[in-house]
């Protein structure tokens, strides 16, 4: 391996695809599904919900209970889509009449309107991760140059390499010729009382702190001693609206499946993103 194939952490593009990734792998395990048929596996529900905010069931002649992606159509007197398209190569294509032969999921109460499940969610965090990589990156880098050397000529410049190269090796040298020394200056390029690495790899936590917030998930970063009464409070509040939220929705587009096609799935909250595991998690530290 050579310098050219190292991975750089400050393009911020190469960031961005990393976090996706990441932040939709945190997301894809928050929930779990019990007794799924095998042509439903549960991870073909949960990316749908997650990317387009809806799961379109229904009963395939051939495969059975699938899940597919489409559009909805039509409307009903509170607005709300009346008929799914979809058109898929292994499955063909249909238009579906919603709550006869097929049922909508819906990741949140809100994707019933908008459809935009925690696709954008993902990618705002993942944005602003890739950002706070890139400028540590370069903050870390800046870092090994404290001070730079400034040279008005070439042959000026090669004498003072060569005085530093030496003193690099231990050995002592001096620069004799005033007509040098007066052609060069030293400039102070990284100032090493300022923390901003240790800045940015704050805001780094807080930022991934913030999404997991977001999709109502408790994590470790905050610590209780460091919140009031009060806003601990307010925080494992927040938490379980949102995830009572997403869960709440699942639920319901279960129910309607189990109802429908005679199924027994259940949907619960994987309990390692819940409050009270990580409670106790931090309490066996």
């Amino acid at each position: 391996m050579t310098i050219k194939d190292i991975y750089k952490v400050n393009e911020v593009v190469k960031g961005y695809e990393y976090y996706l990734h990441l932040l939709e792998e945190k997301c894809l395990g928050m929930f779990i599904y019990l007794n799924c048929p095998d042509s439903l596996p549960p991870e073909q529900i949960e990316s749908r919900l997650i990317y387009e905010g809806r799961a379109i069931v229904f009963k395939h002649k051939t495969a059975g209970i699938v899940t597919v992606s489409g559009s909805l159509s039509g409307i009903d007197k509170y607005y709300l889509p009346t008929n799914a398209v979809y058109a898929q190569p292994a499955l063909g294509s249909d238009n579906l009449l919603i709550g006869k032969d097929c049922i909508i999921i819906y990741n949140s109460q809100i994707d019933q309107y908008q459809n935009k499940g925690l696709y954008e969610i993902i990618a705002r965090y993942a944005r602003m991760l890739a950002d706070a990589d890139s400028s540590i990156q370069i903050a870390l880098v800046n870092s090994r140059a404290q001070k730079m050397v400034t040279a008005a000529t070439m042959t000026a410049a090669e004498s003072i390499n060569k005085v530093l190269e030496k003193m690099k090796a231990g050995d002592y040298e001096s620069i004799n010729q005033q007509s040098i020394i007066d052609m060069y200056k030293i400039l102070d390029m990284y100032d090493t009382k300022n923390n901003i690495i240790t800045e940015l790899l704050s805001a780094k936590e807080k930022i991934l702190s913030s999404f997991l917030s977001e999709i109502g998930v408790k994590n470790t970063y905050e610590k209780k001693e460091r919140l009031i009464s009060d806003e601990l409070s307010t925080n494992e509040q927040l938490l379980t609206v949102n995830t009572d939220d997403l869960l709440t929705w699942r639920k319901k587009g279960i129910e309607l499946v189990n109802k429908m096609f005679g199924t027994h799935i259940l949907v619960k909250r994987n309990p390692v993103y819940s409050v009270d595991y990580v409670e106790k998690k931090e309490e066996n530290l």
